[in-house]
């Protein structure tokens, strides 16, 4: 069973390609003056590199990591790490590389998973988003480093959005609106419907990933209703009064941890009913909303 604290550990995406601060320079690249930069730049293989940055060359990225590595370090100014085979390719570029609104001295180039292949560069979200082509390529938030990760979709359609849908399970109120949050595992990012009044069905649109659900009735504001694997279900209208007896016994071998829900591109992940009603004081491990708007 995952955590639900897996929520903030989860952001560290990178952590793995970078192997130390990614904010430092990765490897010594060939010594180059500034005078030679704008001749540089014309260089087509230096404008290759810029495609493969962009996730332009998904013909590139699903190479060996070691065809990868021969074809970098052949661009004048490059120089990548000597690492295991299959590790990040870990490379400076001297001078640094235009890209977008950036600069880019060095880049780390992940192995794909899923469809996608990450790409870390030193560069704020803002200052590459005009430069990959629409349904390229997906960035992250930036890092307090001013890191991005550039998410490449190596098919088309991997970075189309998915769903999830469910029914939220429990008493009270029939007649009360429920708010139903997904949050997503890697950066904690919320996503929240509200349902009309009386209805406890739902489906929320999110992009692929993983996600914690939760719901918070109109009625019952300082309760929330989890995903978890305590969902034995409610009966009657008088919330924890009309619980069954094995909702109760339950209670004394389930851990009340929100279950992690797997969305994939295009695809709706049906069947997640939450039913674990508890006390806001005792979701106090669960992820809280934002207030509604």
């Amino acid at each position: 069973m995952r955590k639900t604290f897996a929520i903030t550990g989860l952001a560290l995406l990178v952590a793995g390609c970078s192997g130390g601060s990614p904010s430092a320079p990765v490897a010594n690249a060939p010594q180059a003056t500034r005078s030679a930069s704008a001749a540089m730049d014309v260089d087509p293989r230096r404008a290759a590199l810029a495609n493969i940055l962009t996730c332009r060359d998904r013909a590139f990225l699903a190479r060996s990591r070691e065809e990868q590595r021969a074809a970098l370090v052949s661009i004048e100014g490059v120089a990548c790490d000597t690492a295991s085979p299959g590790a990040p390719n870990r490379c400076a570029i001297l001078p640094s590389l235009k890209v977008g609104g950036a600069d880019i001295a060095w880049f780390v180039i992940g192995s794909p998973t899923e469809d996608l292949t990450p790409i870390v560069l030193p560069a704020p979200p803002e200052a590459l988003r005009n430069a990959m082509p629409a349904g390229s390529g997906a960035l992250s938030p930036g890092t307090d480093a001013g890191d991005t990760t550039v998410e490449c979709a190596m098919r088309d359609g991997a970075l189309d959005k998915g769903a999830i849908s469910g029914t939220v399970l429990r008493g009270g109120d029939k007649d009360s609106a429920m708010r139903v949050c997904a949050f997503e595992l890697a950066q904690g990012m919320p996503m929240c419907i509200q349902t009309a009044p009386g209805q406890r069905a739902f489906k929320i649109d999110v992009q692929r990933g993983d996600y914690l659900v939760l719901a918070i009735p109109a009625d019952q504001h300082d309760t929330r209703v989890g995903y978890t694997e305590c969902d034995a279900p409610f009966v009657g209208e008088s919330g924890d009064a009309g619980r069954n007896k094995a909702a109760r016994d339950d209670d004394a071998v389930c851990s009340h941890e929100l279950k992690v829900v797997t969305v994939r591109a295009g695809e709706t992940t049906s069947g997640v009913d939450p039913a674990d009603l508890r006390a806001l004081e005792e979701a106090g491990d669960w992820p809280q909303p934002p207030p509604a708007e």
